[in-house]
């Protein structure tokens, strides 16, 4: 039942994708009806997988990389539903479902894998805490980047006095920078928070407060880094709108960079590879 929803998952976020980009492209009632349903049907599915994956582990399914990346996509659609709940506008799953779609796509390859002893995580709280906090940072950032994404196409037609594709499809700049700003802030948040429970965790494991040589810890320190230079510049100096829209795709470039991508080429724990 597992091999089969590993496999029908994805195909149903792709198929919302096709149609979100559809829509995104000519604006139809049915069509944009069609890919939302279509994202409700693969979270339910979704849904079912790790219930089955948490039954049959006996844990809950953030104990490695992949479980943590489909737990990852599984927040995404729930955060990204209440945008288009709240907003009214499916613009933003033109970009979101495709994310979605490979996020889970990636996960599901890799479902067999145990990268850490359960045993040994299932004791930490601390754990816990580093996995669910990041996991909400990671799809707050997301949020960020895709609302940046479409900030920069739209206020490329505005400058140039090309009212056309983007002005008719987006949202306005200011709602979309809105979007950026307190996404940025959400997942600021809780990446601060993952950092910490992480220290506590390696000092409850190792009796030190952090592993230089875990790419994904340093990788994670430097996003840090980047949204807070990033909040600081909105709060401080006043930068929004453009520079706050690129700095927000700078630190999620990253962060894809980071996670997972760091975990295929470099060993550690939370690598792809082992």
């Amino acid at each position: 039942m597992q091999i089969f929803l590993r496999i029908l998952i994805p195909l149903t976020y792709a198929a919302a994708a096709v149609l979100y980009a559809a829509n995104f492209q000519e604006r139809r009632d049915r069509v944009g009806r069609a890919a939302t349903a279509l994202l409700v049907a693969g979270w339910v599915l979704h849904t079912g997988l790790l219930g089955l994956r948490a039954i049959s582990t006996g844990h809950v399914p953030i104990m490695n990389t992949p479980e943590v990346l489909s737990t990852c996509a599984w927040i995404l659609v729930i955060v990204y539903a209440y945008l288009e709940l709240s907003t009214k506008d499916r613009a933003l799953g033109a970009l979101v479902a495709p994310i979605v779609t490979v996020l889970h796509a990636f996960a599901s390859v890799g479902f067999g894998q145990v990268e850490i002893p359960v045993h040994l995580l299932s004791r930490s709280r601390w754990f816990e805490a580093h996995v669910f906090s990041n996991i909400l940072a990671y799809t707050a950032f997301s949020i960020s980047w895709v609302s940046s994404i479409m900030y920069v196409f739209l206020l490329g037609e505005i400058q140039t006095k090309h009212l056309g594709f983007f002005y008719k499809r987006l949202p306005p700049l200011q709602t979309l920078d809105q979007i950026n700003g307190r996404a940025a802030s959400f997942g600021f948040a809780f990446l601060t928070v993952g950092l910490a429970a992480s220290s506590a965790w390696i000092h409850q494991v190792r009796g030190q407060f952090w592993v230089w040589n875990e790419p994904a810890f340093a990788g994670a320190l430097i996003a840090w880094v980047i949204y807070a230079a990033h909040l600081c510049a909105r709060a401080v100096a006043g930068w929004r709108g453009k520079r706050a829209a690129f700095l927000s795709i700078v630190g999620f470039t990253l962060v894809l960079f980071t996670f997972p991508v760091v975990g295929i080429f470099f060993p550690g724990r939370h690598s792809f590879s082992n």
